[in-house]
């Protein structure tokens, strides 16, 4: 019997020719009669805690319709971005579930984090208000090592997770698979 497709074999894709040959349509393709754009103005630093946000000079801008930070998806009541499941370790203990909220809550924590959404009746207009946001953000030490970040001396990432270690996970037989191999 021959296996058609599967790990480590070639995937054929449908929809590669029509994106080669310049006919794909992407989300930024796709335009309505009043639409609004957003741009989220995102952490340039790896770990850090948000001193002051300062949108005023942005949502005066032109074309401005809001600017959402990390306040007022508290103050809306909206929770963070949930873990798809919960796992329990290998000692049988819960996984330690951080925050990760939709926008910084006062603390970064990669480089990438978003910190605010512009809304703007352009593209340009949004990105230009999101750069007009001016940021203290004080820096801490950043974790950039798997190895490091659990060394003990590392800086805590996450309050939730003091040893920066959310679950410790294992599954199968180990013995088995020195044994097959």
């Amino acid at each position: 019997m021959t296996i058609q497709g599967g790990i480590g074999t070639a995937t054929k894709r449908r929809e590669d020719v029509r994106f080669l040959r310049g006919k794909g349509n992407y989300t930024d393709d796709m335009n309505r009669t009043g639409q609004s754009h957003v741009v989220f103005l995102r952490s340039q630093v790896a770990h850090g805690v948000v001193r002051s946000i300062d949108c005023s000079e942005a949502k005066a801008m032109e074309g401005v319709v809001r600017i959402f930070t990390g306040e007022d998806i508290k103050a809306a009541g909206l929770g963070g971005i949930p873990c798809g499941w919960q796992i329990t370790d290998r000692h049988g203990e819960p996984m330690k579930e951080p925050a990760h909220p939709i926008l910084a809550d006062g603390k970064v924590r990669h480089v990438g984090d978003p910190i605010a959404a512009v809304v703007a009746e352009t593209a340009e207009q949004a990105k230009n208000a999101a750069e007009a946001i001016i940021l203290n953000i004080e820096e801490l030490p950043a974790v950039v090592d798997m190895h490091a970040a659990i060394n003990g001396n590392a800086a805590q990432v996450h309050e939730e997770a003091s040893d920066n270690v959310c679950y410790d996970w294992e599954f199968g037989d180990g013995e088995a698979t020195e044994a097959a191999f």
